[in-house]
């Protein structure tokens, strides 16, 4: 037991660490990015956009920025990391550690959840430099943190694992990702836009995220929190049913 110990705490160390090394692919341009959409779409439409549900724009839209930092930061990293260690074929080292399948699944999955929490760390700190912002309930917030990392670290060990190419690994973030979180609601309340789009907004999944996260931030809120923590807890305990089994079975691994 205490090898696998060890050996777990290997992996998940070596799984957190590896995008420190790379910062300007990793953490960098992200952090940017954030930077650029508050100067951007809070500082110059804020200007014209006062308040939203009774707070300055500003600070409206950073939970939703929040979420889509901790979104990218917990799929990027298994996906990439199990994508090229297939490649390159060093997956063989991982599968041959002392470590049970268990083991193996939660070590990339926590490192997947620290990295994505880390950036969004780092977007809060951001958001602190424009404006000050008080924490409505931290364990609602805590609670969305913690499940949307562990549903993204998931999808993308899944992806990770599915992926053949660069464009295949791309595709879920660029395709998906990306357009609900434009359409979930980071920049505008259901009733501020055209009834076709609100009504696309509410069966958006992503939605039901940011909402959380902006009610744990700021205590508004668009629809209900309690539903969107069910929907992650169900999706998330089937997904990590599913990437076992997929690891268990050694589906894609074997090189």
């Amino acid at each position: 037991m205490k090898s696998n110990l060890v050996g777990f705490y290997t992996l998940f160390k070596r799984e957190f660490l590896r995008f420190f090394k790379v910062p300007n692919n990793t953490i960098f341009p992200q952090l940017i990015t954030v930077l650029f959409y508050f100067l951007i779409f809070g500082i110059a439409i804020g200007s014209r956009i006062k308040e939203v549900s009774g707070v300055p724009y500003l600070l409206f839209i950073l939970p939703g920025l929040f979420v889509q930092v901790l979104i990218n930061g917990s799929y990027s990293n298994p996906s990439g990391s199990l994508f090229m260690s297939r490649m390159w074929g060093s997956i063989n080292d991982v599968l041959l550690a002392p470590i049970s399948h268990a083991q193996l699944t939660l070590a990339f999955i926590f490192a997947a959840m620290l990295r994505g929490i880390f950036l969004g760390i780092g977007a809060f700190l951001i958001a602190m430099i424009f404006m000050s912002v008080n924490i409505f309930n931290f364990w609602i917030l805590l609670a969305y943190v913690l499940l949307i990392s562990f549903v993204f670290a998931l999808v993308g060990i899944i992806v990770g694992l599915w992926s053949k190419t660069w464009e295949q690994l791309n595709i879920f973030i660029n395709f998906i990702v990306t357009p609900l979180t434009f359409l979930g609601g980071v920049f505008y309340t259901l009733d501020m836009v055209p009834g076709l789009i609100a009504k696309i907004t509410v069966w958006n999944p992503i939605f039901y995220m940011i909402n959380g996260v902006r009610y744990g931030m700021l205590g508004i809120k668009d629809g209900s929190v309690y539903l969107g923590l069910l929907f992650l807890v169900i999706i998330g305990l089937g997904m990590f049913g599913f990437v076992f089994y997929l690891i268990k079975k050694g589906y894609n691994l074997r090189t």
